[in-house]
């Protein structure tokens, strides 16, 4: 079970999802490019409602995206959700990490009898991107809160997602 990133150079790559820990913590520097305000070890925190994971390229210890979910009754709820430096314009390693990330949110709210819904608050001025590249639905448009239904869910997933690998 694993997801395919797709280089730049139109390789694909295998990659997979762990549990973020403490000894992970050094590779997030601000230095580095990973965003300043994200504070990611707040989800190792002990009893922490929120489990923080780690993507990365099979063979390779580098992280190339973070997300941080709980899982509801119903749905998985996305608190964070981060990509590498590296993976963002113009620079761009990996071209659908981000895709990737929250297609693993998708999958894990599927294993949880939540039908691939993932609710999560859209920051400032991502709401129309989420809409028209996810299908994502407002939930409430007030608070910026933004679902991606099932049939977008199973549709990320069956995009990247590589059973039995």
């Amino acid at each position: 079970m694993s997801w395919n990133l797709i280089h730049r150079n139109s390789e694909i790559y295998t990659a997979k999802f762990s549990l973020l820990t403490r000894l992970d913590l050094p590779q997030l520097k601000k230095s580095d490019g990973w965003s300043r305000g994200f504070d990611w070890s707040v989800y190792l925190r002990k009893n922490h409602e929120y489990t923080a994971y780690k993507m990365q390229v099979v063979g390779n210890n580098s992280i190339q995206g973070l997300i941080a979910i709980a899982i509801r009754e119903g749905y998985v709820e996305l608190d964070l959700a981060e990509k590498a430096p590296t993976n963002r314009k113009p620079m761009e390693q990996f071209l659908n990490a981000g895709d990737v990330l929250f297609a693993q949110a998708c999958l894990i709210s599927m294993e949880n009898n939540g039908d691939g819904y993932v609710l999560l608050k859209a920051k400032t001025g991502l709401m129309e991107y989420y809409i028209d590249h996810y299908g994502m639905e407002v939930v409430n448009g007030k608070q910026r809160l933004l679902a991606i239904p099932p049939v977008e869910a199973k549709g990320l997933i069956e995009l990247y997602y590589r059973q039995g690998s």
